[in-house]
C-alpha cells in the first residue's frame, strides 16, 4: 500500500486531503436536497440532531475503539521484540560461563543470529513474509548447547539454566515472527470507511444557509475522520512504514552486550 512506502509527512496531508475532498463534494451535491426555510426544516432538523447525535456515539465509540485497539497491539509487538533482545542477552551471558570451545560456539552463533535479524529477517516482515533462514541458526544453536556433557555439577546446573534461557528464547522468537503479517480484519476497514461515509453524508444534510460554514464544518470533520484512520492504518502493520518497530532493540544488543571490550 502506499501509506506504508512515503513519509508520514506526505502521507498524512494526501490521506487528509482525500478525505476532506470527498466529504467537501457530498456536500456539494447535497445541499439541493437539504429544506432551508418553512415548516419542514423544524422536523428536518428534529430527526436529524436525533440521528447524528445516535450516530456520533455509535461511530465514535468504535472509531475510538479500534485506534486504542490498534496502538496497544503495536505497544505490544513491541514488548515482544525486546523481550527477545532480552532472551538473546541472557543466553549470551549464561553461554559465557561454559567451558570452551562450546562457550564460543554459541556466542559466536548467537551473534550471527543477531546480526541476520537485522540485515535480514526485519526486510523479510516489513513486506508481510515469514523469516525462516533463522531457523537454520535456531538448530545449530540447539545442537551446539544439546551436545554439551558437563563434566560435574555446577556444570550440570549451568547447562540446565542455559537450556531454560534457550527455550526462553525459542519461545520469545517465536512470538515475534508469529505477529508478522497480523492486520485488521477487513471488515473492520469496511466499517470504519463505511462509518466516514455516512458521518459525511450526514453532515451534508445538516441545513446550512451559507455555504463556506457548511464547508468548513465538514472539512475540520472529515479531517479529524482522516488524521485517526490513518494512525490506525500506520499502527496496523507493525513491521512496515515509517511508524513501525524497528531493529533499534537488537542494534542495542549488538553494540553494548556483542562488542568487544575496549
Amino acid at each position: 500500500m502506499w501509506l506504508y512506502t512515503i513519509p508520514v509527512a506526505i502521507a498524512l496531508p494526501l490521506f487528509i486531503g482525500v478525505f476532506v475532498a470527498v466529504s467537501l463534494l457530498i456536500v456539494i451535491l447535497l445541499r439541493r436536497w437539504v429544506p432551508r426555510t418553512g415548516d419542514p426544516l423544524d422536523d428536518w432538523d428534529r430527526v436529524l440532531r436525533y440521528v447524528m447525535a445516535a450516530y456520533g456515539v455509535l461511530y465514535g465509540v468504535t472509531l475510538a475503539l479500534i485506534a486504542a485497539a490498534s496502538y496497544e497491539n503495536f505497544r505490544g509487538v513491541e514488548e515482544i521484540v525486546l523481550a527477545e533482545t532480552t532472551s538473546v542477552a541472557v543466553l549470551y551471558r549464561d553461554a559465557s560461563g561454559l567451558p570452551e570451545p562450546t562457550s564460543s560456539e554459541l556466542q559466536s552463533l548467537l551473534v550471527a543470529y543477531t546480526d541476520h535479524v537485522i540485515d535480514v529477517d526485519w526486510a523479510l516482515q516489513a513486506a508481510g513474509e515469514l523469516p525462516s533462514h533463522t531457523v537454520k541458526q535456531v538448530t545449530e544453536l540447539q545442537e551446539v548447547l544439546f551436545a554439551f556433557e558437563p563434566a560435574d555439577d555446577s556444570e550440570a546446573n549451568l547447562h540446565g539454566a542455559t537450556i531454560a534461557a534457550f527455550n526462553q528464547f525459542i519461545a520469545d522468537r517465536g512470538a515475534r515472527v508469529g505477529v508478522t503479517g497480523r492486520e485488521l480484519s477487513p471488515i473492520l476497514w469496511v466499517v470504519l470507511y463505511s462509518g466516514a461515509f455516512i458521518n459525511a453524508v450526514l453532515i451534508g444534510l445538516v441545513g446550512v444557509s451559507r455555504l463556506s460554514i457548511h464547508l468548513i464544518m465538514a472539512g475540520l470533520v472529515a479531517a479529524y475522520v482522516g488524521m485517526v484512520i490513518f494512525a490506525i492504518a500506520s499502527f496496523d502493520h507493525v513491521y512496515t512504514g515509517e511508524v513501525s518497530i524497528d531493529t533499534t532493540y537488537f542494534e542495542q544488543l549488538r553494540d553494548t552486550l556483542f562488542a568487544p571490550p575496549r
